[in-house]
C-alpha cells in the first residue's frame, strides 16, 4: 500500500519539488501551499506531467486549515513551509520576530499535533522537520531566523524521545544554503524597516557581505529532495540529517570553537 505524504509549504523550493518528485515515484501525496495562487500553479505543473497529485491549500498558522487537515489519512508529514526574517536583532520590531515564530515554530507544532492524533491511533507515522544549518549555529544579522530554527532542534529532540514508543519516527533535516530564492528573500526581508536611520547603519559594509556569502555558494536543491526520499523510503531513517557535507564540518567546527 503506498504510504500517504502530507508536505507543508508546497508553492515554492524543497516543497514544490519534493511534491512532484513523489508523486512521480506514486506516492500518495497531499502538497499545500500557503495561498490559494500557489496551488493553482502547482497543479498547473502537475497536470502538465500528468501526475496524480492532491494539492490543498494550508495556511499552517490558519486554525480552519489545520482542522481540514486531520480530517487527512497521513502516514508521512513533512514539515516544511517557513518564512524567514533577518536584520539587527537589537533592532527588528517585534512584530516581525512574533511573525517568524508563529510560522515556523507554532504553525509548525501546531499542524503536527493536529496530524499525530490519527498517527496515534494508527500506531504508526513518520515526521520530518526541514530546519536548517541556522538551527545549529549563528550568523549576526539573522538572529530571528536563527532563533526560529533553534527552537525547532528542541522540538525535534523532544518529539523524537516522545513519539518513538508510539512507532512514530522523527528526523530533522538542516540543508545549508541552496539556491530555492529562499535566502534572497531572507536578505531582503529587513528592509521593510531598516534603513539609513537605523542605530546599525554603520553596519551597512557588513551587512552586504553577509547577503552576498548567502548567495554565492548555492548548491542545488535536487539534493534536499533526494534526501526527503531516502529518509521516507528508510526503515530506520537517520534522526538528523545536515547537508551538503560539507556544512556538517562547518557547524562541527563551529560547535566546537574552531570557527
Amino acid at each position: 500500500m503506498n504510504k500517504t505524504v502530507l508536505i507543508t509549504g508546497a508553492g515554492s523550493g524543497f516543497g514544490w519539488e519534493t511534491a512532484l518528485e513523489l508523486a512521480r515515484k506514486g506516492y500518495d501525496v497531499i502538497a499545500t501551499t500557503q495561498t490559494h495562487e500557489q496551488k493553482l500553479a502547482l497543479e498547473e505543473e502537475a497536470k502538465k506531467e500528468h501526475l496524480q497529485l492532491m494539492v490543498e491549500k494550508l495556511d499552517i498558522t490558519d486554525a480552519n486549515d489545520r482542522l481540514c487537515a486531520e480530517s487527512w489519512d497521513v502516514d508521512v508529514l513533512i514539515n516544511n513551509a517557513g518564512v524567514a526574517e533577518s536584520g539587527p536583532l537589537a533592532e527588528i520590531p517585534m512584530e516581525y520576530l512574533r511573525d517568524n515564530f508563529e510560522v515556523n515554530v507554532f504553525g509548525t507544532l501546531a499542524l503536527t499535533q493536529s496530524i499525530v492524533k490519527g498517527m496515534m491511533q494508527k500506531g504508526s507515522g513518520q515526521i520530518i522537520i526541514v530546519s536548517s544549518v541556522a538551527g545549529r549555529m549563528t550568523a549576526p544579522y539573522l538572529g530571528p531566523y536563527c532563533m526560529t530554527k533553534h527552537a525547532l532542534e528542541a522540538a525535534a529532540d523532544v518529539l523524537h524521545a516522545e513519539l518513538e514508543p508510539h512507532n512514530i519516527q522523527v528526523s530533522i533535516v538542516e540543508p545549508g544554503t541552496y539556491a530555492t530564492g529562499f535566502n534572497e528573500r531572507m536578505n531582503q526581508s529587513k528592509y521593510k524597516w531598516y534603513g539609513k536611520n537605523s542605530m546599525f547603519a554603520s553596519d551597512d559594509k557588513a551587512i552586504k557581505a553577509l547577503e552576498e556569502w548567502l548567495v554565492s555558494e548555492q548548491s542545488n536543491p535536487s539534493e534536499v529532495v533526494e534526501t526527503l526520499l531516502t529518509l521516507i523510503e528508510s526503515k530506520e531513517p537517520q534522526f538528523r540529517v545536515c547537508i551538503p557535507a560539507v556544512w556538517e564540518e562547518r557547524v562541527r567546527g563551529v560547535l566546537c570553537g574552531q570557527e
